[in-house]
């Protein structure tokens, strides 16, 4: 009998229902375009179709595949007619052999089904598990089995056949499982190299190692950590491999190495009626040609499809791309053109993207400016939208993401410009520094000749000479010395590779630079650094800078304005010292509480999680994590008012953001511990 904490751990455990598990193995369908899903289902149905004429075609037709004459009476025969054209007798006509072609097609269904299961059986089984084993253990075996695979490889695969046919034949018997092994033994390496080139790389993974740390034995490991992340490919080679297996056994077959006859076999049957086309006599080649096609096509056709909805870089992440609401749509005052004098204006903006659950709008209805030389920190929880909104302003969006709004960097206006424009503005206009730098320079590449590729792209005329001499300029400007521009990027520290990364922002003097998380994995010191370089640019060049970060104290530090994003939304703005000594949205407070400082001695924290933005509350979506919220929060949303000069907030706790404050409210006064951050 088990224990109460047994049972009780057990009962715990959720269990998934069949309805929430083919849910699961649906997604994949439902995410996938329409297109893909057309090519599985059509390829399916031509598979389905000759799978029941396989298994309930011998029983229906009367006529067997290896019969030259029907029982007329008891005791009486009649010999099929050679070369009869299709009639009502046979459907399809006969053969020089005087076999009944319909008869050979349903026979030659079943023994290609049979011959392909087989075949890719074998391949997978062994071309996976000799995979697996031979990229996790590596050294001397590994090498071995590499060097025998590429070998067969690339060996002829027809050729191939053959002989392995000619040797299974001599030691077992010809037969379906000699020509089923014969074929499945030109397809394991396949399996072999995709599986082993996978394996070497997340037996690296982080997830991996740590399941070594903890002492998880290498079948476990493979199993359960390696396998399962591998596998998603097999697939697609297995449908594909599926095809290519009927056409080999058909050129075994027309060759004279298949299966033995009078065993029905469409390429066979086709290189007897060779001689049959020359007299006019097209029936005989013509219908099992068709079989093939058909079969082999239908094969692809799923194979084709399952690579776009198992590759999520292939399928769409949804059936509809998010679209702007009418009701959302903008006003000729939202608009209006913004003065040129701005680096930056964004109107109205929202980045919508796809998911298999309908829309989800990450960014929904942003508006703020920034002046030349000014910097705007943009500050909010993980998964508010503050990177979105980042790559939204260079339309650097995922498949599957839409804007709508205003975006104008030096009076000219993004959304809705051409590829070819974009292309233009990104660099000269608007720059982007991206967190972790040693991702974004490619490894094989020396400093000087990122540089060189971007500043020639934007600037043709421009020799290479005077590009490196720009490169160099501009990494002096950052610190880095000049005599690295040759350098590789492996060579240079992260700090290093960061100054590189603002270099490259900058050497087409932007009129914007947004910075996103500039200063992730850096120590204090190299930090420090960062933002003095930051903050010099402002001041010498007049470039705008949008600071996205969860570092306060970075905003303090290098901000002139900063703004507060909480599920999409902008919901406070204002002056730096404003908001840090005296913030008025209850979000803006709960995060300065939660800021550490050397004067901590209690930690703080914001109770509750953000809205599901699918489906987010019709009133303030702070509503649920908020100490002051009143009935109208949950509502009506509000909107930006003035609070103090220059300070906007959307809140009911002050006039002016959709509603009267009731006379028993007193708006919260600022948080003492904000000072000092």
């Amino acid at each position: 009998m088990a224990s109460s904490s047994e049972t009780v751990s057990t009962a715990a455990v959720p269990r998934l229902g069949l309805r929430t598990r083919l849910s699961h193995f649906w997604r994949p369908f439902r995410q996938a375009s329409r297109t893909s899903r057309l090519l599985i289902f059509l390829g399916l149905a031509i598979v389905v179709f000759f799978a029941v004429v396989a298994l309930i075609g011998p029983s229906l037709y009367g006529i067997g595949a290896t019969e030259y004459r029907l029982e007329t009476a008891p005791g009486q025969f009649q010999s099929i007619p050679r070369l009869a054209p299709p009639s009502d007798a046979y459907p399809l006509g006969t053969t020089r052999d005087g076999f009944d072609v319909m008869a050979r097609i349903i026979g030659g269904a079943k023994l290609a089904l049979l011959v392909m299961l087989l075949a890719v059986s074998i391949a997978m089984l062994v071309g996976v598990t000799v995979g697996l084993a031979s990229g996790y253990r590596g050294g001397p075996v590994d090498r071995t089995l590499v060097t025998v695979m590429d070998a067969i490889y690339a060996f002829p695969p027809l050729v191939l056949a053959i002989i392995i046919s000619f040797i299974l034949a001599a030691y077992i018997s010809p037969g379906v499982f000699s020509a089923a092994a014969a074929v499945g033994v030109v397809y394991i390496p396949q399996y072999f190299r995709v599986v082993r080139n996978q394996t070497l790389a997340i037996k690296q993974e982080s997830f991996v190692e740590a399941a070594r740390s903890l002492g998880a034995r290498d079948s476990i490991i493979l199993g359960r950590y390696v396998f399962f992340n591998v596998v998603h490919t097999v697939p697609v080679i297995l449908t594909l491999n599926a095809a290519d297996a009927i056409l080999t056994l058909a050129a075994l077959g027309f060759l004279g190495y298949g299966v033995q006859p009078p065993t029905p076999e469409w390429g066979y049957d086709i290189s007897q009626a060779i001689t049959d086309v020359s007299a006019g006599i097209w029936w005989t080649a013509f219908w099992p040609g068709l079989a093939i096609v058909l079969l082999v096509t239908g094969l692809t056709l799923i194979g084709e499809g399952l690579n776009d909805v198992i590759n999520p870089l292939l399928r769409s992440r949804g059936t509809s791309g998010p679209r702007m609401p009418r009701r959302q749509k903008l006003s000729a005052d939202a608009m209006s053109a913004p003065a040129k004098t701005a680096a930056a204006s964004v109107r109205e903006l929202r980045v919508g993207y796809r998911t298999p659950d309908g829309p989800l709008w990450a960014v929904d209805g942003v508006n703020f400016d920034i002046a030349p030389g000014e910097s705007l920190g943009l500050v909010g929880e993980s998964g508010c939208g503050k990177s979105t909104l980042g790559r939204a302003l260079m339309q650097l969006m995922p498949p599957g993401g839409a804007t709508y709004g205003s975006v104008s960097i030096g009076g000219e206006e993004l959304i809705g410009a051409s590829a070819r424009r974009l292309r233009q503005r990104r660099g000269e206009d608007i720059s982007l520094i991206f967190q972790e730098p040693m991702t974004r320079l490619n490894p094989l590449m020396r400093i000087s000749d990122h540089f060189v590729e971007m500043i020639r792209t934007h600037k043709p005329r421009t020799s290479k000479k005077q590009a490196r001499a720009m490169a160099r300029a501009a990494l002096s400007q950052m610190g880095v010395p000049p005599t690295r521009a040759d350098h590789y990027p492996h060579e240079f520290s992260g700090g290093m590779r960061q100054r590189v990364m603002i270099a490259l922002g900058i050497v087409l003097r932007p009129n914007l630079l947004v910075a996103d998380e500039p200063t992730t994995s850096l120590d204090v010191i190299v930090e420090s650094q960062i933002l003095d370089i930051l903050d010099d640019l402002r001041g010498k060049e007049g470039a705008g800078l949008l600071l996205i970060t969860h570092n306060l104290g970075i905003v303090a530090e290098t901000c002139d304005r900063v703004a507060v994003m909480y599920a999409g939304k902008i919901v406070e703005i204002g002056p730096v010292d404003q908001i840090f000594t005296d913030p008025k949205h209850p979000y803006t407070r709960g995060l300065l509480a939660s800021t550490i400082s050397l004067d901590t001695t209690e930690l703080h924290s914001i109770p509750g999680y953000p809205p599901n933005l699918l489906d987010p509350p019709p009133g303030c979506r702070f509503a649920a994590r908020c100490p002051y919220v009143m009935d109208r929060c949950r509502d009506a949303e509000p909107v930006l008012t003035e609070a103090n000069a220059g300070q906007q907030v959307a809140c009911y706790l002050y006039p002016g953001a959709g509603a009267e404050v009731p006379a028993d409210i007193t708006p919260p006064s600022g948080h003492p511990q904000v000072t000092g951050v």
